[in-house]
């Protein structure tokens, strides 16, 4: 449940950072102007704060360097290695964000 949620919520933040830095033309319609890049930054936010809550449920629950490592080594390997090769960064965005959220009450219940 940590890797899931953790894993998604820094892919879905990394592939914001993406969806707001590309040109107007390579942008989905949805994320086009000053409201759509709005609500990306805010969902990527958003998803920042799954990132936290995960990292200390994992330090609380594991030995404190698994979550660490997991955050420097694992998360961002499988966003680059696996969901950055088969989503463009719209629908990566909307994916992994969708399964952070999902993920998230999961954490919270079994706190």
């Amino acid at each position: 449940m940590f890797l899931i949620t953790g894993a998604f919520a820094m892919s879905a933040s990394l592939f914001a950072s993406k969806l707001v830095k590309q040109p107007v033309e390579e942008q989905p319609r949805w994320t086009q102007g000053q409201s759509g890049n709005a609500r990306v930054l805010i969902g990527g936010n958003v998803l920042v704060l799954v990132l936290i809550a995960s990292m200390v449920y994992g330090i609380y629950h594991m030995d404190w360097w698994i979550p660490v490592a997991c955050l420097f080594v694992s998360f961002p390997v499988l966003h680059v290695v696996v969901l950055e090769r088969i989503f463009a960064p719209a629908k990566g965005f909307l994916f992994s964000g969708a399964i952070a959220l999902g993920s998230a009450p999961l954490i919270w219940f079994f706190w």
